[in-house]
């Protein structure tokens, strides 16, 4: 019987776990292709700074949903004196998953490619191609390529190229060539933003570094005391509007702070149903959602580590990070800085900051469509795949099999991650990642029906 070929794209967590899976499972040949240079750990695990943690402790990180403690065994095989509640470093879970893709690669059952696949075909066999000239030939395809680049500040039309600016701080070297004393503005004040503010200061940076966001507010830091989740948030029924939703989990909070508990317990007790609550909303809802609610969502959801949290406070209090609750009207060059207006919230006036580096943080596009890659836009234009309804990811049925145009859901093409936002939500952390990859490769091998 001839082995299934499976072809990956994307080489981060999403398309090394699929292939981890396939490999251990056998009767199937994988390739796996990547781009970059950050092969098994993508861009979330790609960091070389040793300051930049891990948002969740080690006991629950895990690549493996059936073998909770996994991480945890390998990490004490590197530091005896690791637990499960220590906040490793990013680069060293990168290492983790290099290692578990290194043990697939070696029962040669994984070929892995570094190059960019750029187009589809879908005829009789797949065939995929790259930027170097290859064609990959395969019987199913797996589309595991994260998260799509920032998209522009709202409401702003920057100047390609603009000296200064860094439009996609993901890519390495955002700050490079930075003069030690040299003001940093960060548009943004998310988890992209704390992860710049910790590697300047790791890097001795001396300079004020401003952070600009429409509320203000970084992401809260993990307590340890915080409790089990309270699994009864939702027990009643799903709101079926995002102003309702809010005020079912203020009240729970409410209750909770009450009853001497800590609302984070509220927040992991959503988290289980959160797809379930997010397939619940009809789409005008889910866009409220997101012009209302997601940054309030991403900021108690998308916790920090303490030590983190302690690098942040520590800046904040020796004047070294403001954070700005406001809006980017304008960037202007101005000699060798950058001349950024910035209104304050609530405020009729202006001022303007100066900035030898200027770094855009406000996270991944929420438009499939916007900066897609080549492969994206090829798969639009053959009519394989199309944008769900908000275009936060591709439209995908069961298993994360792609529909088409016409909306039939494809038997051969698939997605995972990122790219199923649109009908997900929660589907960017190991947690549901995890799980993710082993049923898709159980779905390809036949073992799993889809759902």
């Amino acid at each position: 019987m001839e082995e299934l070929r499976v072809a990956i794209v994307g080489g981060g967590f999403s398309g090394t776990m699929v292939a981890v899976h396939l490999a251990r499972a056998g009767g199937v040949r994988v390739v796996l292709a990547e781009k970059g240079d950050r092969l098994a750990r993508g861009a979330a695990y790609g960091s070389r700074c040793e300051r930049h943690l891990l948002n969740v402790p080690a006991g629950l990180m895990s690549a493996l949903p059936d073998e909770p403690s996994h991480f945890l065994d390998w990490l004490r095989g590197r530091d005896p004196e690791a637990g499960a509640g220590t906040f490793a470093p990013r680069m060293t879970y990168g290492d983790y998953l290099a290692g578990l893709l290194g043990d697939a690669a070696s029962t040669g059952r994984v070929d892995l490619i570094r190059d960019e696949v750029v187009d589809l075909e879908a005829g009789p066999r797949l065939v995929l191609r790259t930027s170097g000239g290859r064609a990959i030939e395969a019987e199913r395809v797996v589309l595991a390529l994260g998260n799509p680049p920032p998209g522009e500040p709202a409401g702003m039309a920057i100047t390609p190229g603009l000296r200064g600016y860094v439009p996609n701080p993901w890519e390495p070297g955002a700050l490079d060539g930075l003069a030690g004393d040299e003001p940093i503005g960060l548009i943004g004040t998310g988890l992209t933003a704390v992860d710049l503010v910790v590697e300047a200061m790791a890097k001795g940076h001396r300079g004020p570094i401003v952070a600009i966001s429409r509320h203000g507010s970084l992401p809260q830091a993990h307590r340890p005391s915080a409790g089990p989740p309270r699994p009864h948030v939702l027990a009643a029924g799903r709101p079926a509007t995002a102003r309702a939703l809010l005020r079912t989990v203020r009240a729970e909070a409410d209750r909770c702070r009450s009853e001497g508990g800590d609302w984070r317990s509220v927040i992991d007790g959503i988290r289980p149903v959160a797809q379930d609550v997010w397939r619940s909303l009809e789409v005008p809802e889910r866009d409220r959602f997101l012009r209302h609610l997601a940054s309030r969502w991403d900021v108690h959801r998308h916790r920090i580590a303490p030590e983190v949290e302690e690098v942040l406070a520590s800046a904040t209090l020796a004047g070294r990070l403001r954070v700005v609750a406001g809006r980017v009207e304008s960037i202007e060059p101005d000699g060798d800085s950058l001349a950024v207006r910035v209104r304050g919230r609530g405020r009729a006036d202006s001022e303007v900051l100066a900035f030898g580096r200027l770094i855009n943080c406000t996270g991944p596009s929420r438009d499939i469509r916007d900066r897609a890659p080549m492969l994206v836009r090829s798969l639009f234009g053959r009519g394989i795949a199309r944008p769900g309804p908000l275009a936060l990811g591709l439209d995908a049925g069961a298993s994360g099999a792609l529909l088409d145009r016409d909306g039939n859901p494809s038997d051969r093409v698939f997605a995972i991650g990122p790219l199923l936002k649109e009908g997900l939500w929660e589907t960017t952390a190991v947690r549901e990642l995890r799980v993710q990859a082993r049923d898709l490769a159980e779905h390809l091998l036949g073992r799993r029906p889809a759902g």
